[in-house]
């Protein structure tokens, strides 16, 4: 995908209310027990989880691949890099700030 067709991709979930409230929770359960960093980077965020939570991380990763394409995400094991452009990276960090 070329840079001017990610410009074009909305903001927005496609998930719906109850979806999303559920997806929350999920990542707030992985969070809560298995964060080890929150760290803001150039376009976004890393988040990087204990030792033996990347499978978790990664099936939720998929997940969000598929809801918000508006999202670079760059699984490596324990860790995630996601980036957005434009007001999209604003987003994306206040997302899973609240988380």
């Amino acid at each position: 995908m070329n840079q001017s067709n990610i410009d074009e991709i909305p903001i927005a979930c496609r998930l719906s209310a109850s979806d999303l409230v559920a997806r929350q929770r999920v990542w707030q359960a992985l969070l809560d027990t298995d964060l080890l960093a929150r760290e803001p980077i150039p376009g976004g965020l890393r988040l990087t989880v204990r030792p033996g939570a990347g499978p978790q991380l990664d099936a939720l990763i998929d997940l969000e691949r598929d809801c918000c394409p508006w999202i670079t995400f760059a699984v490596n094991g324990e860790s995630v890099t996601m980036t957005a452009v434009g007001d999209g990276e604003e987003a994306l960090r206040q997302m899973f700030t609240a988380i």
